[in-house]
C-alpha cells in the first residue's frame, strides 16, 4: 500500500513540477555580456521552416485501442491474481479449520 501511495504522488509530482517550471520566468545571468541577448534577439526575427511528414505515421486511433487492450490486458492479470490469492487463502483457512476442529476431538 505504501508504495502505491508512493507511486501516486510521484506521479503526481511529476506531471505538476514541469507545468510550474515552465511558467517560471527565466532567470538572468548578471555576468553574460549583452552581445548574447543581441544575438538571441536576431536569431529569433528570422523565421526558418521546418520539413516534416505531410501524414502521421500512425493513426490516434489505433494508438487509442492499442492503450486500451494494454489496460484491460493488465486488469485482467491483476483480477486473475486476486482469484488465485483468494483461492489460496480459502484452502488455508479451511486447511486451519480442520486443523482446529481436529484438535478439539481430541
Amino acid at each position: 500500500m505504501r508504495a502505491l501511495i508512493a507511486a501516486l504522488v510521484l506521479g503526481c509530482t511529476m506531471l505538476i513540477t514541469p507545468t510550474a517550471l515552465a511558467d517560471s520566468p527565466p532567470v538572468p545571468d548578471a555576468g553574460a555580456p549583452e552581445t548574447q541577448e543581441d544575438a538571441a534577439e536576431e536569431r529569433a526575427t528570422q523565421f526558418v521552416g521546418v520539413r516534416g511528414p505531410e501524414a502521421e505515421s500512425i493513426s490516434g486511433g489505433a494508438l487509442l485501442l492499442a492503450a486500451y487492450s494494454v489496460v484491460w490486458a493488465l486488469l485482467f492479470l491483476f483480477l486473475m491474481r486476486m482469484r488465485g490469492l483468494q483461492r489460496q487463502t480459502a484452502e488455508e483457512l479451511e486447511r486451519l479449520s480442520a486443523e482446529i476442529r481436529a484438535s478439539e476431538g481430541r
